[in-house]
């Protein structure tokens, strides 16, 4: 029966499940506890690098200060179940051999180190923007806020390129949280092509879509992954991917203003935004910041779009503004840019994304959106078809 060392603090009280016992070296150790097969004392031996987070953190109460400490102040959420300590490291960029001192002082006497500053702390220049060959224009939906419907905004907007002619392509840029696959109903994975380079899957229109589901073992998967491995992954997308000639490249971005849309901003050559919001006070108040990112980064706000602005019971006729009087008067004057739509609820909407269909949809607020949005977009070399 294999027993497993791990130190207990003496300066816990003692319980009625506790028993004085000696340590794994022979001397007096404090409490130990049984559980099952599984026993708990001094350790005696160094804590492995190769330990995951969360196993340091439940056998030593407190530990997570000293990850705090050296930069980690994550210790206790979900990804230190998996994330071992070598890891966790590399990913923050921590002086592996200090940390490991530390923790291993941490058990022997319980001190906790002062702050440290983190290993090569100084933040690298953000790499130069670099058009990918054959992509003409690339335009960023992004809102800042979750929930206002910026996926739903971007196949809109994608339908409406490629119905005038143009080839589109979209890239999901949602990581963590990928819709782009199931709104246009794409399946297939990344198919490779000449030269063995991996190709996005088409639509039934035939607008390219690259999303994080299509290279899961399964579309329910979830994807736990720190902020530079969701940049790494965004990079691949627009970089690695083989997406021939398209005029436009749409990128959904997820919400906030943090890793995935700086990296679109700083990284990619956008040429301009589209902000996404509702008319709720609090969805406004969030989308100003992304408004700020977006100016401070130099780029473009090409218009607004204020989605689920109301309701419209097709019975009586009669309209229902149930997130509140529209706000995009607000932004409108705060960014500068014109408000392309105010777009409804639409039940039947909602029906075609959940079935992949989204190209199929028609509607009048629909086709303001798609000849507003038309007017501001990026000409494209290629002549559209259509008006």
């Amino acid at each position: 029966m294999r027993t497993v060392c791990y130190a207990i603090r003496e300066s816990r009280k003692p319980s009625k499940n506790l028993r004085k016992v000696r340590g794994c070296d022979g001397s007096r150790a404090g409490e130990r506890v049984l559980f099952g097969t599984r026993e708990v004392e001094r350790m005696s031996l160094p804590i492995s690098a190769d330990t995951t987070i969360r196993e340091v953190v439940d056998a030593h109460a407190g530990a997570e200060k000293v990850f705090g400490a050296h930069g980690l102040p994550c210790a206790g959420c979900h990804v230190s179940t998996h994330e071992t300590i070598r890891q966790g490291a590399a990913v923050h960029g921590l002086d592996l051999p200090a940390l490991m001192t530390d923790l291993q002082r941490y058990v022997d006497d319980g001190t906790v180190p002062p702050a440290r500053p983190k290993k090569n702390a100084a933040t690298p220049p953000p790499p130069p923007r670099q058009r990918k060959p054959g992509i003409e224009h690339v335009i960023a939906i992004m809102s800042g806020k979750g929930g206002v419907g910026k996926s739903l905004v971007t196949g809109l907007l994608a339908v409406a390129l490629r119905r005038r002619g143009y080839a589109v392509g979209v890239l999901d840029a949602d990581i963590t949280g990928p819709s782009m696959a199931k709104i246009f109903g794409v399946t297939a994975r990344p198919y490779q092509g000449e030269g063995k380079k991996p190709h996005p899957p088409a639509s039934a229109s035939g607008i390219q879509v690259m999303s994080m589901n299509l290279i899961l073992d399964a579309e329910n998967q979830a994807v736990i992954w720190r902020g530079p491995m969701v940049s790494n992954a965004i990079r691949q997308f627009y970089n690695d991917l083989e997406w021939g000639k398209l005029d436009y490249l749409l990128i959904d971005l997820p919400p906030g203003t943090s890793d995935a849309p700086l990296t679109v901003l700083q990284a990619l050559p956008v040429d301009g935004v589209v902000m996404v919001s509702t008319p709720q006070g609090l969805a406004t108040m969030i989308v100003s910041k992304a408004l700020k990112l977006a100016k401070q980064l130099d780029t473009p706000v090409l218009g607004l779009v204020e989605n689920m602005a109301y309701f419209t019971d097709k019975k009586t006729g009669t309209r229902y503004e149930l997130f509140g009087a529209s706000k995009g008067v607000q932004l409108v004057v705060e960014s500068g840019a014109p408000l392309l739509a105010q777009l409804p609820i639409d039940p039947v909407l909602t029906q075609l994304c959940d079935d992949g269909r989204i190209e199929e949809y028609e509607s009048e607020d629909y086709d303001v959106l798609a000849r507003n949005f038309a007017k501001v977009t990026p000409t494209a070399a290629s002549a559209a078809i259509g008006g």
